[in-house]
Order: structure tokens, then sequence, then C-alpha cells
């Protein structure tokens, strides 16, 4: 094999529907089987690539903002590829203005507030069974709203669960449509996505004051506090609905799969459990004060990605490895796959907590449960702290009952999230 190889080899497909209907009917099964028969590299169709190897997924990543976007909208608009390069150069102003003014008093403050939501949304359930994905929703999206908008938080989680809910079937839909498509979901889309604009501006101008306070309550008070050319008002605008409408699925996700571990594994609840009965300080402890719990969150990550399948599209004529790319061209790749390589991985489909405990350096770059690279998920640091306190919560004050959650099998669609978990939350 050369540089100048063009398309690396992969399956041939159906006449006119190419690979998409065996994708679509068994989308990790088909995955796996590209990988088994054509390598670490295979085409899924003249215009994607899907990538296995660790080092060219890392490759894929660092250059992302460069060679490669990471733009995924579920509408394609001329104007979101028009303006990609701008959010990109916007979000990384956003965030170097955004997690360098958030300071530990804000965090702690956030994690507080943090705890009375989560109880919230737990005893408002009165201990019926209850699906646990839809409920994490709940909590994820009142969360994010706190942490980006504090004081003006409420009323936002429902915009953004109707935001959320309209992209769901486009996303979830292996075809891409122009937004002027006449379509219901995609006028349902355009309405919810106005909406969430409009909400998060009208916060904004309410919060603009010749006063700010003295301490950044959250994460807005942060981006207008920043003296950063490029940190206009649009781009506070797009910043926050990326991050409300991030936060309201993945974390979710993540919260549930944690759930789904340890009632499944009553080992890893009777570990966590024992860590959260020995803590008494006043404050919620920091992370350093849990490793057993930490341990277990970072192996719900690896064996649970909740973003399991993640691409980038070129942007110019590139290679990638030893294969070329043409604009437009895309790389998908898989961090669940990563994560049960038995080549980067001992026993890669067991739970195994004190994997992280023995002080086991993992294979570079085959651990990816946010991201690398410039993009990068901008809540890393907060979604570990939420993740971590999330299961010292619930195993310090509540009894869980899950009888059919070993049945319930993960589904990859948007997210990988175990289908059809239902569980009952009890006060002890």
């Amino acid at each position: 094999m050369t540089s100048t190889e063009v398309r690396p080899p992969g399956p041939k497909g159906r006449w006119l529907v190419g690979n998409t209907l065996d994708y679509d009917r068994d989308r990790m099964g088909f995955l796996r089987a590209g990988h088994e028969r054509y390598g670490d590299v295979f085409s899924f169709d003249e215009r994607t690539i899907v990538v296995r190897d660790p080092d060219l997924v890392h490759e894929l990543l660092i250059r992302t903002n460069d060679d490669f976007s990471s733009a995924s909208s579920a509408v394609a608009t001329r104007f979101e590829a028009r303006t990609d390069a701008e959010t990109a150069r916007a979000w990384m102003t956003a965030r170097r203005a955004g997690w360098r003014g958030l300071n530990r008093a804000t965090v702690i403050a956030h994690t507080a507030r943090l705890r009375a939501l989560f109880e919230r949304t737990l005893d408002d359930t009165g201990g019926r069974a209850v699906d646990v994905m839809p409920l994490m929703e709940t909590y994820s999206g009142r969360a994010a709203a706190d942490f980006c908008l504090g004081p003006d938080a409420d009323g936002i989680a429902e915009v953004v669960a109707e935001n959320t809910a309209a992209i769901e079937p486009l996303s979830g839909s292996s075809q891409l449509f122009p937004e002027w498509f006449p379509s219901r979901a995609i006028r349902r889309f355009r309405r919810a996505r106005d909406a969430t604009l409009d909400a998060i501006t009208t916060r904004i101008h309410r919060r603009r004051t010749p006063h700010p306070p003295d301490q950044p309550r959250d994460l807005l008070d942060v981006l207008l506090a920043a003296r950063e050319p490029e940190m206009r008002e649009l781009q506070v605008q797009r910043l926050i609905r990326g991050i409300l409408l991030a936060a309201y699925g993945v974390p979710a996700a993540s919260m549930t799969w944690t759930i789904h571990t340890l009632v499944t594994h009553p080992d890893l609840w009777d570990r966590v459990a024992a860590e959260s009965s020995a803590w008494d300080g006043d404050d919620e402890p920091p992370l350093s004060a849990l490793p057993q719990t930490e341990a277990v969150i970072r192996e719900v990550l690896r064996l649970w990605p909740p973003t399991w399948l993640m691409g980038r599209t070129a942007v110019r004529p590139t290679t990638l490895g030893d294969w070329r790319l043409s604009t437009r061209d895309a790389a998908m790749f898989s961090p669940f796959l990563l994560h049960r390589d038995p080549r980067w991985w001992p026993d890669p489909d067991r739970a195994d907590p004190d994997r992280w405990l023995r002080g086991e350096t993992p294979r570079k770059h085959a651990y990816l449960p946010f991201g690398a690279g410039p993009r990068v998920c901008v809540g890393t640091q907060l979604g570990m702290i939420q993740l971590t306190l999330g299961a010292f919560w619930l195993t310090r004050n509540y009894r869980v009952a899950a009888p059919d959650a070993a049945a319930c099998a993960p589904e990859f669609h948007n997210l990988l999230v175990p289908q059809g978990f239902r569980a009952s939350f009890t006060r002890v």
C-alpha cells in the first residue's frame, strides 16, 4: 500500500441503496463485520471510510478545525456549512474564556444545586417504576440549564427537550436533507431551534447589566465578562445552545448506564455504597475522596460510551494514514469498538473498575469517552463530577429496584442506551 491509495476496500452493498439498509438493520453488527473482514480501515461507501486504528482516530480528531470539520447538524444547510469555520473559532474562544473563568467557588455552588436537582428528580417518581433514560434526560436538562444560566434557568430545560426531540428523527436517519425540504419533521426542527435560540437571547439581554456580579454564577456570566473580540452575542448564543443540547442526551445516557451497571453488578453497588457512607464532610466530596466511585464511572464510560459513533468531514482534499480523502468525504469511528478491542484491553467485555486503580495506563488514544483534540467535549471535567456525585448520592440515599435490568439490550441509535430499562427509586 502506498500514499496514492484512493479508497480502502469495503462491502459493495446493494444496488441503489448501497450498505444503508444492512447498516440500519444492525449498526454495530455491520461495523464489527466490516472491521473483521477488511481490517482497521474500510469503506462504507464511495464518500465514507470507517476507522478503528487508535492512532488514525487521534490524528482525525487533532486535525479537526484544520483539515476536518465536526459539523453534525441534523439538517444540512448551506448557511451552516458556510459558517462552520467561524463557529469553530468562536467555540474555541468561548472554551478559553469559559473554563478559565469558572473558578472553584462557581463549580462548588453548582454541585450544591445539582444535588437538589438530582434528589428532586428521583423523589418526583414517588417510588414508581419509570423509564430511566427519560428520567435522566429531565435531570440532565435541568443540570445543564443551571450550569449555563443559573438564576435564569427556569423554562430552559423544557425548550431544550423539544429541540432535542425535534432533532432525533432527523439525526436518526442515514440521510441528510436541506432545510427547505417540505417535511413536517424539518418544520418542527426549525421551530424548535428558533425557540431555543430566542429563549437564550432573551436571557442574554436580561443578564447584560452595567453592574455584573463580583464572581461568575454560571457559564453565561463568564462569557459575558470575557474580553474576547470574537465573543459576540451570536457566538455566546450558539455556544450556550450547543452545550444545552449536548448536555441533554449524553450525560443522561451516561447516568442511565451508571445506574444500570450498579444494579446489575451488586459488588460494584456495594463498593460505591461503602465509599459514600464513609464520607462525613459537610460539603459534597471532591473526586479525590471517591477513588472507587470514580473508577466505576470510568469503567462505565469505557463499556458504554453514549456517543458510540463519531465522525469528521474533510474540508479540503487531504489524507488520513495511507488513504486519500476528497472535500466532503467523511471518516467515521466507534469509541465503543475502540473501548472493547482485545488488543488494547484485557478481558474487554468485563466490568472491571480495578483496571483504573492498578495504575495501568490504557493504550494511548484507545479511550475516548469525551473525544479528543481541539473539539473535545467542553464539559469533560464537569461531566465526571456530575456522574461521580450522582453515583455517590444514589448509593447513599436510595434503594433501586430494577428486576429486568439484566435483560435490557444495548440500543445503538443516536445514543447508546439500555433499551427498555426501568427502575424504581426509594429513599432509605
